[in-house]
């Protein structure tokens, strides 16, 4: 697991784990330990196959290019 995001009242997390052949499965978390239940809660979870990870990690670089 990724720490992607965190500081005092927050963490946001990130993993992708094979599932088989070409498929991963991407799950985004975040966890408040100052809740009063603190526990991660799942913010996105899906099947995705190589090349669309590709593709995400593709425009994530493109947003940071023209922020440069």
């Amino acid at each position: 697991m990724a720490n992607i995001q965190s500081n005092h009242s927050w963490q946001l997390d990130a993993i992708v784990k094979p599932i088989q052949g070409d498929q991963h499965h991407l799950l985004i978390s975040s966890f408040v330990p100052t809740a009063r239940w603190p526990e991660h809660r799942v913010r996105f979870s899906g099947v995705l196959s190589k090349e669309e990870l590709k593709r995400l990690r593709d425009v994530i670089d493109e947003a940071l290019d023209t922020l440069a």
